[in-house]
């Protein structure tokens, strides 16, 4: 019976690091720290190859699907986009009017979704770089973002106690998620309309001993 080897690799860096991605070609790992520092990690020699100082306020940080554009979501309610691997500025486009917290883009490549403190989602077209739509249901601060495996479905969630499911194309509202707590992270699964999402249980409702959270899903057919 052959052994499978777990491989643990450990990066040390300064700074308290606050968000993470993998680039679409699986080569590199960019890092973001609390001190707008972004460092770039070739996932086969485990060295950083680049690092970037900023300065505004760096919230979520995502590569595009064709590898050749990094993307930033700043406290200004920008989003910077940046050449790669290059890393030279292309564009600094003024998606919000306050804080841009969240960016994901959808698995086809057509577009891709912000979230702001002003309570919106933007839904901006890949290749023009505009806006083509907002979705405005929610009442608080949007702090995760989810397009489904077809892009058809985007999944937006905040401190309100409901997850906004929109069809994507037309804006219109498909489901409306109800929660008994505030959602900070959605995830939709890569190849069903299964949506994962992890709510912050605050009162210990399910531990009294400790604060508790919970992952629920929504969209589990009933013989799965």
């Amino acid at each position: 019976m052959s052994r499978q080897i777990i491989l643990l690799i450990t990066f040390g860096f300064a700074g308290e690091n606050i968000n993470i991605c993998w680039s679409p070609d699986g080569q590199t790992i960019a890092v973001g720290n609390k001190d707008d520092v972004v460092t770039f990690i070739d996932a086969k020699t485990h060295r950083s190859k680049a690092e970037e100082q900023f300065k505004f306020e760096v919230n979520e940080i995502s590569w595009n699907n064709d590898n050749n554009m990094f993307f930033l979501t700043n406290g200004n309610g920008c989003i910077n986009i940046l050449s790669y691997p290059e890393l030279k500025p292309v564009q600094s486009i003024n998606a919000h009017p306050s804080n841009c917290i969240c960016i994901k883009f959808d698995p086809t490549g057509k577009y891709f979704a912000t979230g702001s403190a002003d309570a919106l989602v933007s839904l901006w077209d890949v290749d023009e770089l505009v806006c083509v739509r907002c979705f405005s249901r929610l009442d608080w601060p949007v702090r995760t973002l989810s397009f489904s495996h077809d892009g058809k479905m985007l999944a937006s969630a905040s401190e309100d106690h409901f997850i906004d499911i929109a069809e994507v194309e037309t804006g219109d509202k498909l489901w409306e998620v109800q929660c008994e707590s505030p959602t900070f992270t959605v995830a939709w699964h890569p190849k069903r309309p299964l949506l994962a999402f992890a709510c912050d249980d605050k009162d210990g409702k399910y531990d009294s001993s400790r604060e508790a959270g919970t992952v629920k899903l929504f969209g589990l057919p009933n013989d799965s």
